[in-house]
């Protein structure tokens, strides 16, 4: 019987690890690098890749437990008496239990199909829907699969929370995860022929412009980028929205947000909120039905609220509107990002209205007020990527490690993947 460690259960929940990639993996980080292998095993065994990138997320701290780092065991499979490959011992429900030990990841994830597959105890599994994620929670803990009664419920909130059911939806709807490039993550009903692009992974807002012979900031404003941080299969417009769609209404489904909706319609998310009488950065519940062309008579039901972006950002962290706003990274402080403008802490507080220290990712920040301007430093800028050390990025550009992490306020070492920091 599988059991999961609580220790790694709320890894699933967290978006900020500050850490590199070769060290810890954040939730967003573990989603790129298996959710191909997931939608693989999907075609080749019928296990939902939601319910597969959720098990391991939850059974494997996101790939950070010792049995995923030292065994590629994902799933917390143990031994038993059939099992004739690599073992590693872990404590779990008794001390130092056997456990599988791989090769690869990937044979983590080909052997938990395997599992559910060929296990008479999960066949009951294989009877739900393919799409129906719930079902699958469900079955997995009336079949014994974990002894935490409250399985089911961490399962599906962690594919609602990290909106792993889209990956479900790709291959139903025919996309192949053996190829290289990534499709639109929702239909687009573009009547009025936009010219769009689709981000694909390793992309940012910076090389998506320049390909397109953009600027970053016309980007921002088309797409309504101050209100979403891009990630792979997001739609892209490359010239304005319209005022309105060519289709009268929508239905809110579950998961949705008004950021995906206006950009399926091509609408400007401002003019969406307006339509429906709506407060900027409210989210209405699922069953809604919007008004696309024409004035709502009534508010819908708001009472989901959107607090922070619903992505990882992938794009520059640049100020939005007009050199007004910062956008939280990973490993940002208030102090980090107060000396970057040349603001105090206490006047960035101040102007944003914060009482305690506490950040998060994604979060905007105000950073110029009327009567007061502030400036980002000018110099030349690196994105972090996967493999990138200081080291490397200090040989690159001919600097010191010291000079780099003095310039960008740096404690340790520590780099993420997408970061922004000025090295000269």
């Amino acid at each position: 019987m599988i059991s999961i460690k609580k220790t790694y259960i709320s890894l699933c929940f967290i978006f900020i690890i500050n850490y590199t990639f070769a060290q810890t993996l954040s939730v967003k980080q573990y989603i790129d690098s298996f959710k191909n292998i997931a939608m693989r095993e999907m075609i080749e065994y019928k296990v939902p890749a939601s319910i597969t990138l959720a098990q391991g997320l939850l059974e494997s701290g996101s790939g950070n437990s010792r049995l995923a780092k030292n065994g590629n065991n994902h799933f917390g499979i143990k031994c038993k008496k059939d099992w004739t490959g690599c073992t590693i011992l872990e404590d779990d429900d008794a001390l130092q239990e056997c456990f599988r030990c791989y090769s690869t990841a990937e044979e983590s994830f080909r052997d938990h199909s395997r599992f559910l597959k060929e296990n008479k105890r999960y066949s009951t599994l294989f009877t739900y829907s393919i799409t129906d994620y719930k079902s699958w929670a469900g079955g997995l803990l009336a079949a014994g699969y974990a002894t935490n009664q409250k399985y089911t419920d961490l399962l599906i909130a962690c594919i609602e929370r990290n909106k792993l059911a889209k990956f479900d939806t790709l291959i139903v709807n025919g996309y192949n995860p053996y190829n290289q490039e990534m499709p639109a993550n929702f239909e687009i009903i573009n009547a009025k022929r936009i010219p769009v692009t689709v981000v694909q992974p390793n992309q940012n807002l910076e090389t998506i412009a320049t390909q397109n012979n953009k600027t970053e900031k016309k980007l921002t404003k088309y797409n309504d980028l101050n209100y979403h941080r891009i990630e792979p299969g997001d739609v892209l417009y490359l010239k304005p929205k319209k005022n309105k769609a060519t289709i009268a209404s929508h239905t809110v489904a579950e998961g949705e947000d008004m950021w995906t909706i206006s950009q399926k319609y091509a609408i400007k998310l401002n003019a969406l909120y307006k339509k429906n009488l709506m407060i900027p950065g409210t989210e209405p519940v699922s069953g809604t039905v919007l008004q696309l062309q024409h004035k709502a008579s009534t508010t819908p039901d708001t009472s989901r609220k959107t607090i922070q972006p619903s992505s990882m950002p992938t794009n520059s962290n640049l100020p939005l509107n007009g050199d007004n706003w910062h956008i939280v990274s990973a490993g940002e402080t208030l102090f980090s990002i107060s000396k970057r403008y040349g603001l105090t802490v206490d006047e960035l507080k101040a102007i944003n209205k914060l009482e305690g220290n506490q950040l998060y990712l994604g979060q905007k920040l105000r950073i110029k007020t009327e009567g007061k301007t502030t400036e980002e430093p000018i110099g030349i800028k690196h994105i972090v990527k996967t493999g990138d050390t200081l080291y490397s990025i200090s040989k690159l550009y001919g600097v010191t490690i010291e000079a780099i992490k003095n310039l960008n306020n740096l404690k340790s070492d520590s780099l993420t993947i997408g970061q922004i920091i000025i090295v000269k």
